[in-house]
C-alpha cells in the first residue's frame, strides 16, 4: 500500500517527509522562514532540505507539525497543546513500572488535559498489543492532516520503545485517511506496513513488550535522542531497516543460538559495510554497540525470568557473563530490581519445556 519515488535509493524518507510537512506548511502559514529560525538560520530562497543534517530536518519537521496540529486544533475549537502539559506526560510516563502502566497513564493524562493530544487507546488480542490513537480535528483528511497523524504515531512509537529502551518493531500502522491521501503525498516505502482508513490511527506490537520494566527517568528527558522512524538515518543511507534493529538482529540471534554475544567486526562483517559506518549510523540513532548488547541480555533476561524455571546462574551463563554476580550488578542497574525480586513479583513462570530459547 505504499508508493514508492522514482529515485528511491537517492531520497531518503527523512526528506520527503520534512519537504512535504515543509510545503504544506508554507502553503498554511505563507513561509517557512520561521521554521529555520529554530536552527538559528536564515531561510533563502532556493534553500534545499537536501542542505540539512537529519536531526536538523526532524527538529524543523516536529515544530511544523505542533504548529499545524494547533491549527487544526483551533479550527476544530479545541484548545492547543502547551509545552507544560506534555512535560506533565512525560514525566507521569517515566514514573511508571511497565510500559503497560505507561500506556494507561497516558491514556488518563490525555483525558485529564480534555483530549487535546486526542484519545489514545490500547486493545490487546492475543500475542498482539494495538495501541489506538484518534485525533480531533475539523479538516478531515487531508494531506496535512494525515502527515500530522503519521508523525504522531512515530513520535509515540519511538516514546514507548525509549522508555524502556528496546526498538519496538511494528508489525503494522494505521492511518485513518483514505489510500488517496495517503499516496498523493509520494513517500518512498515506509519501514513497515500501512493500513487505511479503518477508523483509527496508531500501530500494533508484540503484547509481550507490555511488562517490560521502565527503565527510563524524568532525568533523562532532556537527553531523549531522536527515535522517530521517519528520521532514523542519514541521507543517502537508507537501506531499510534503522542500523540498530539490523545490528540488534544480528547480535540476538547469536545470544539466542549460540549463548555468546560476537564481536563489533563480526556484525560488521555480517551487515557488509565498514565498523566506521555501522559506528557512525548508530551514534546517530542515538545507541553504540555496546547499549545493542546490553539491551540484547536484558530483554532475553526479562523473558527467561518469566518464561522459565532456571536459575539465576543457568540465566548469567546463557547470557554470556562471568558469573552470576556480574549478571546480579547488571540487572538491578537495568530494572532497579534484583533477579530473584523481579522473578517473584511477575508472578508464576513456565516450564522450561513449553519454551525454546
Amino acid at each position: 500500500m505504499h508508493s514508492t519515488h522514482p529515485e528511491q535509493g537517492q531520497w531518503h524518507l527523512a526528506e520527503s517527509v520534512a519537504e512535504r510537512v515543509l510545503s504544506i506548511y508554507g502553503n498554511v502559514f505563507g513561509s517557512v522562514a520561521p521554521l529555520y529560525l529554530v536552527l538559528g538560520r536564515t531561510h533563502h530562497e532556493g534553500d534545499s532540505v537536501h542542505d540539512l543534517p537529519v536531526a536538523d530536518l526532524a527538529r524543523i519537521t516536529s515544530r511544523a507539525i505542533n504548529e499545524l496540529a494547533a491549527r487544526d486544533a483551533r479550527l476544530a475549537g479545541h484548545q492547543s497543546l502547551k509545552a507544560c502539559h506534555w512535560q506533565v506526560i512525560l514525566y507521569s510516563l517515566t514514573g511508571a513500572r511497565t510500559l503497560r502502566e505507561a500506556i494507561m497513564r497516558c491514556c488518563e493524562c490525555f483525558e485529564a488535559i480534555d483530549w487535546r493530544c486526542g484519545k489514545m487507546t490500547l486493545r490487546t488480542r492475543g500475542d498482539s498489543a494495538q495501541l489506538q490513537l484518534q485525533a480531533t480535528r475539523s479538516s478531515g483528511s487531508t494531506p496535512a492532516a494525515c502527515l500530522i497523524d503519521l508523525f504522531g504515531v512515530m513520535e509515540m512509537h519511538g516514546l514507548l520503545g525509549w522508555l524502556i529502551d528496546l526498538p519496538i518493531p511494528v508489525r503494522h500502522a494505521w492511518l485513518d485517511h483514505s489510500s488517496n491521501v495517503f499516496h498523493a503525498l509520494d513517500l518512498p516505502t515506509l519501514p513497515f506496513p500501512v493500513r487505511l482508513d479503518e477508523g483509527w490511527s496508531g500501530f500494533d506490537f508484540s503484547a509481550a513488550l507490555l511488562d517490560y520494566p521502565i527503565v527510563r527517568n524524568g532525568e533523562k528527558l532532556a537527553g531523549r535522542p531522536l527515535n522517530n522512524l521517519l528520521f532514523v538515518s542519514g541521507a543517502h543511507e537508507a537501506n531499510g531497516a534503522p542500523a540498530e534493529l539490523r545490528v540488534r538482529e544480528i547480535a540476538m540471534a547469536a545470544l539466542r543460538s549460540a549463548r555468546r554475544l560476537p564481536p563489533f567486526g563480526e556484525i560488521v562483517a555480517s551487515l557488509g559495510s565498514s565498523e566506521a559506518t555501522v559506528r557512525r549510523q548508530l551514534a546517530r540513532e542515538g545507541t553504540s554497540y555496546r547499549q545493542v548488547r546490553e539491551s540484547c541480555r536484558r530483554e532475553l533476561a526479562l523473558h527467561l525470568l518469566r518464561r522459565t524455571g532456571m536459575s539465576i546462574e543457568e540465566i548469567a551463563g546463557r547470557l554470556d557473563y562471568c558469573d552470576s554476580d556480574a549478571f546480579r550488578q547488571a540487572f538491578r542497574l537495568w530494572t532497579g530490581y534484583s533477579p530473584t525480586a523481579y522473578r517473584q513479583s511477575n508472578g508464576p513462570v513456565v516450564n522450561n519445556a513449553e519454551l525454546a530459547v
